[in-house]
């Protein structure tokens, strides 16, 4: 290992150097990081805590033992810089993300900094992002903490948005009671601050109530099972639960032996092979039966048996061209089904293209090409539907993203992680419905929603600004009311300056939404967030778009994106 590397500068160094300093200070960043093996990548997590040793040891044991603030947030900026340099080497990036929090979020300063820090590691590092969840959570509580006066409510609202993160992952580990008590948590904040949000997290608290009965409910059948095995009628219960419930055939299907039931026996394994895998006339058999358990279904479950029932249905047309009476009865249920998720708000739906992230299929740690300063690129053909719907149907045609169908709203994440200052444009077109076209842009390690024709029409605006939707927030423009057969260009330019931000938002070249304020201030919907948090998306709402065109520039710093898929 080489000798430990003092990159500092004096104050009146870096009144001087300005950025021939910080170029050179990179530079050797990205030299060091070429000498671990296979250029940072084969054996990196044994080498990542000497190299950060080597580079950073000194000074960060120096910043310890010193008083001040000031000198804990410049090299908190200095590590940050360098994880944002270090985007292919995991295990380095998130020594340096970590680093980089310690120092800097006990100090009220240094919040931003700190964010930004966890925001990155956990879109880079997609397993470590429940544990910075969880960091980011004692950040924003001493950030709450310290707030007075006209700083509380952002802070609150900033707060109960990393408390509901941490919820949610705490749900998908399935620790269940932590998610509980992260609620409760938000829930207080909620009421300190009056934010509006009440009632978005008593609904997720009831969401997670029913999830935790029906895991008691699971386990009491299963001990019931292992006493009396051949119970046939538990069995079944139990299936029904995976199947209805749960919306797990795959697990559902584990559990078969014995039941009597011809349609669970016929249809569950079919089910568990996913949408993809079903052959033309399976599709429509599996459409309607999934439409009976919907009819059937507790209110709750509804949803999800008739978002099922809609890809089958769907899957059944696309490979059923033919004019028959056939295409018109599966059309026709296909229309009734729609219409019922359009009577309970929507629903993700379980389409070819949509993959969900799990533990088996994790967020895809984007790792490829490298967009710098100054240049165009065309983001589209790095989008792989197959990896990055979020819900609704997608397709793809010559080049156009089309979001086809989506109850309640659709978005697609577009693979780019800007770290830095950037501009992107994307020219859309609205081809059903009259409300939402949605962009979805990060800052930092937060981000916001260009909301154009927001709540069928009402208004335009960013979503959210302080807590608050573009109707109630100081962003309001008048709508666009977009018409379908006309294209619209949107250029959004984003610019992050420690703990302020500006958005500028122009329309087919003309001024249309300018914000300015502190970064603390936006936060993303929760119907808008997105697998990769600091990821550009698209989208709508109760409508249906186009978008083409998709270009990002970076103003400073850089990009990551994935190698084209073609």
């Amino acid at each position: 290992m080489t000798a430990s590397l003092d990159l500092r500068c004096t104050a009146d160094q870096r009144r001087g150097c300005g950025l021939t300093c910080r170029t050179r200070f990179l530079g050797v960043v990205g030299a060091f990081l070429m000498t671990l093996p296979g250029g940072g990548r084969a054996g990196e997590s044994d080498q990542a805590a000497p190299a950060f040793e080597s580079l950073y040891g000194s000074d960060f044991k120096r910043v310890r033992l010193t008083r001040e603030a000031a000198d804990d947030l410049e090299l908190a900026a200095r590590l940050l810089a360098a994880a944002k340099e270090a985007a292919g080497q995991p295990a380095f990036l998130a020594v340096l993300c970590e680093k980089a929090a310690d120092l800097a979020g006990p100090h009220p300063d240094g919040v931003a900094t700190a964010v930004e820090a966890l925001g990155l590691l956990a879109a880079q590092v997609p397993e470590q992002a429940g544990a910075c969840a969880e960091r980011l959570v004692d950040v924003r509580q001493k950030q709450f903490e310290a707030s007075r006066g006209a700083d509380r409510p952002p802070a609150g609202e900033a707060l109960i948005d990393a408390l509901l993160d941490a919820a949610e992952h705490k749900q998908e580990d399935g620790a269940l009671m932590d998610a509980v008590t992260f609620y409760r948590r938000a829930q207080a904040i909620g009421r300190a601050v009056s934010s509006p949000r009440s009632g978005e997290i008593d609904a997720r608290q009831k969401v997670l109530a029913r999830a935790m009965q029906t895991e008691r409910e699971i386990a009491d059948i299963q001990t019931l099972l292992e006493k009396s095995p051949g119970n046939t009628a538990l069995r079944e219960k139990l299936v029904r639960i995976y199947l209805v419930e749960k919306d797990d055939p795959a697990e559902a299907s584990k559990h078969l032996e014995g039941i009597e039931d011809e349609a669970l026996r016929k249809y569950v394994p079919a089910a568990a092979k996913g949408v993809e895998a079903a052959p033309e006339l399976a599709c429509q058999e599996l459409g309607e039966w999934y439409r009976g358990l919907g009819e059937a279904a507790p209110d709750a479950a509804k949803p999800a048996m008739y978002a099922r029932a809609k890809a089958y249905y769907e899957r059944f047309l696309g490979l059923h061209p033919t004019e028959d009476l056939a295409r018109t009865t599966a059309s026709l249920a296909l229309g009734k089904v729609e219409a019922e998720l359009a009577k309970l708000g929507g629903a993700p739906a379980p389409t070819a293209t949509a993959k969900a992230p799990s533990p088996s299929n994790p967020t895809p740690v984007l790792s490829g090409k490298t967009i710098r300063t100054g240049q165009w690129v065309d983001l589209v053909p790095h989008v792989d539907l197959a990896q990055y719907v979020v819900k609704g149907t997608w397709e793809e045609r010559d080049g156009v993203l089309v979001l086809t169908n989506a109850p309640g709203g659709g978005r697609a994440m577009i693979p780019a992680v800007p770290l830095g200052n950037y501009e992107l444009e994307v020219t859309c077109r609205r081809t059903w419905g009259d409300s939402t076209v949605a962009i979805i842009l990060p800052a930092a390690s937060t981000g916001v929603v260009v909301a154009l024709d927001y709540d069928h029409g009402s208004a335009s605006g960013l979503d959210r600004v302080n807590g608050k939707g573009p109707t109630k927030n100081e962003t309001r423009v008048k709508a666009v009311h977009m018409k379908g057969n006309r294209e619209y260009v949107v250029h959004a330019k984003v610019q992050v300056a420690g703990p302020a931000a500006q958005i500028d938002v122009t329309l087919d070249g003309q001024p249309y939404i300018a914000w300015q304020g502190p970064l603390a201030a936006l936060s993303m919907p929760g119907e808008w967030k997105l697998p990769t948090p600091q990821a550009i998306g698209l989208g709508a709402f109760y409508s249906r778009a186009e978008f083409r065109n998709v270009r990002l520039k970076m103003l400073t710093g850089r990009a990551v994106l994935p190698p084209a898929k073609r």
